[in-house]
């Protein structure tokens, strides 16, 4: 096994173990999140996310939703509530309104509840 193979392994094992320690911090029973945009809705299981809010750390803040991955309709678990903010109905699905976040709004998410 050269370096280069070991060092891959270990890092993956690193985010394993990253994602799991902040997945136990989560709230229990969610499957899904959806960030919300300008009333653009994307899907994210938990890890997904993980690897989005970690990769928005990284860049100070700053992130890129691609159009093509976003979903073609609002799903029906996901409201507009009062002043436009979108939420969600069930307990299993979390919406995020990113506009409303900030750098330290991204940092909390990684430490969790």
């Amino acid at each position: 096994m050269t370096q280069v193979e070991l060092n891959q392994i270990l890092a993956h094992f690193a985010e394993d173990i990253g994602f799991q320690n902040w997945n136990m911090r989560q709230r229990p029973g969610v499957r899904f999140i959806y960030a919300c945009e300008y009333g653009t809705v994307w899907k994210f299981t938990p890890k997904e996310w993980w690897r989005f809010v970690t990769k928005t750390n990284q860049n100070g803040g700053s992130y890129d939703l691609s159009i093509s991955r976003a979903l073609r309709a609002r799903p029906r678990q996901i409201i507009k509530g009062s002043g436009g903010k979108l939420y969600s109905s069930d307990h299993t699905r979390r919406c995020v309104n990113l506009l409303d976040w900030k750098l330290e709004d991204w940092k909390d998410e990684l430490v969790g509840d």
